[in-house]
């Protein structure tokens, strides 16, 4: 058996150091990234570059719509996105607006009928949900958000971000419309 020297007892923690070093540094692959954010995974990093574009599209005309029973685009919310050959482009996307809720009894009770929306990503012919997959509460007058956010890497192409939302009536006893009014979709597009 040999007795470790001075040398040796110095070298076992320096090599583990750097292979944790290692271990916690390396990136995540391809396919990690582009993968949507599953709904509730709690604190998640989504790593990008250097911004390349920064675009916004504003609205301060009221939009109305009534129960359809499925997500329909919010007007004018398409902002076109182009991701060049052989790139990975990372999309930061914020929205947020004003929701009102006509129709409901008053007083109103938790749970309450509500609005919901989802950034979406369509290009290629499919329409992806961009996030959250788990169709959130946005109507402001219950205490739920009324700001939206998701970030996604794409491949090359060409892309709409946009914004749909529905009116989900919980007791189908009474006749809904919401009208989304003062509202921001902003796309940042970096490396």
């Amino acid at each position: 058996m040999q007795v470790p020297t001075r040398r040796t007892r110095w070298l076992a923690p320096a090599i583990a150091a750097t292979l944790l070093a290692v271990a916690f540094s390396a990136p995540a692959s391809a396919a990690d990234e582009d993968d949507q954010i599953p709904p509730e995974v709690g604190p998640t990093a989504c790593l990008g570059g250097p911004q390349q574009l920064s675009l916004a599209r504003m609205n301060d005309t009221p939009t109305t719509i009534g129960e359809t029973g499925s997500f329909v685009p919010l007007a004018s919310s398409g902002v076109p996105v182009t991701v060049p050959a052989a790139a990975n482009d990372q999309f930061v996307v914020r929205f947020s607006g004003e929701v009102a809720l006509a129709g409901q009894p008053v007083p109103v009770t938790v749970p309450a009928d509500n609005v919901q929306l989802q950034i979406i990503i369509t290009g290629g012919g499919v329409t992806q949900v961009m996030a959250p997959l788990n169709d959130p509460t946005f109507t402001t007058g219950v205490g739920e958000s009324n700001a939206l956010q998701a970030c996604r890497r794409l491949g090359p192409g060409n892309y709409t971000i946009g914004v749909r939302w529905r009116i989900v009536d919980l007791d189908a006893n009474n006749v809904l419309t919401a009208t989304m009014d003062d509202w921001m979709l902003s796309v940042e597009q970096n490396d």
